[in-house]
């Protein structure tokens, strides 16, 4: 058995369901996979708590975001912050999943070169850092000799990255086209169903597809921070956010909807990497008219869904339907058994 000592930052939706299916998975782990996993320390924006031998998973489920893991007793210290924390606690891997910040990565960016010096391998849902910085994050790894993993930075539960990474093995992707953002997808959808975009906006809020904010979803910043972070982890690009076309979803009209219906197709706001003659990749997300028999046209609501298109496997699509944040932090177990089992 193996143990597997682990740090987490970030007990919103994403890290508190984490925990959660940490702790549900633990028989199955040790008995499948040879693994004795430890949370020995968590961080929330209020408080941290720390315990060597490993704390309980369960307790720190049950708190539902409703009170820190620093008021846990006799484990907790409220105010303990996450960089002191790195500092304190050896570790094997360290999960990141605090909120996305596209202005400076914090607190994540820190957080996660923190750890990477310490030498703790890096699983991550955030994508602001990764977003910003790609190239020093792989160069500080590589310099550490540790791991990143960060499937769940693209297209929520998919597994995007591992089925490029290894089922398009040795071939070239000419093509990339994905809807990548829910509140987006769930928008037109109930657009087509004679909606009004308010109404539509404030339904994927009502179900989760959407922040209270959406500005990150209708105005393609989520697209756009996905498809880098896919271009530079698959396609061996350097891609920034600024070498990506955006469009905005506000100006959508039913009428726009109904047009495309009319040439037989459905309107659908895909985020595509399309390779030139001179190997380059144009990054573009917005709104765009996919033929009826294309592969995400069926795509519903609640749907991502991800379509390569290479020299040697033809077009090979994956989507998923994810109406919780669930498969989105599942993906941090995910990629902690394949970092475990290569």
């Amino acid at each position: 058995m193996r143990r597997v000592n682990c740090i987490i930052s970030g007990l919103g939706n994403i890290g508190s369901r984490f925990v959660w299916v940490l702790n549900q998975k633990q028989a199955q782990i040790r008995d499948q996979y040879g693994l004795d996993v430890r949370l020995v320390a968590a961080v929330d924006v209020d408080g941290g708590a720390i315990d060597p031998n490993g704390l309980d998973l369960a307790a720190i489920a049950a708190l539902e975001r409703k009170a820190s893991v620093g008021t846990l007793p006799g484990v907790g210290q409220p105010g303990l912050g996450i960089l002191d924390v790195l500092q304190r606690v050896d570790a094997d891997v360290f999960f990141e999943a605090t909120r996305v910040n596209l202005t400076d990565g914090e607190p994540g960016m820190s957080a996660m070169r923190a750890a990477i010096q310490r030498g703790m391998h890096l699983i991550t849902t955030n994508k602001g850092p990764l977003a910003l910085d790609y190239a020093g994050f792989r160069a500080l790894a590589r310099q550490h000799n540790v791991t990143i993993r960060h499937d769940g930075t693209v297209f929520g539960g998919l597994p995007a990255i591992t089925i490029a990474e290894r089922d398009l093995a040795g071939a070239t992707i000419t093509k990339l086209e994905a809807q990548a953002n829910l509140a987006n997808s769930y928008i037109l959808a109930k657009m087509s169903e004679g909606w009004s975009y308010a109404d539509a906006v404030q339904g994927a809020k009502d179900v989760g597809a959407a922040d209270q904010d959406e500005t990150l979803d209708v105005d393609g910043w989520d697209a756009v921070i996905k498809l880098v972070i896919f271009a530079n982890a698959v396609l061996g690009m350097n891609a920034k956010i600024d070498d990506v076309r955006r469009e905005s979803m506000r100006d959508v009209s039913p009428e726009r909807i109904t047009e495309a219906k009319s040439r037989g197709n459905v309107l659908k706001y895909i985020a595509e990497a399309v390779r030139l003659d001179d190997g380059r990749y144009d990054l573009a997300t917005g709104l765009r008219e996919l033929p009826r028999d294309h592969a995400l046209a069926a795509l519903g609501a609640q749907h991502m869904g991800v379509s390569y298109t290479s020299d040697l496997f033809g077009t090979i699509t994956a989507s998923i339907h994810e109406t919780s944040p669930l498969p989105s932090a599942s993906t941090m177990l995910r990629d902690l058994l394949i970092l475990y089992q290569c």
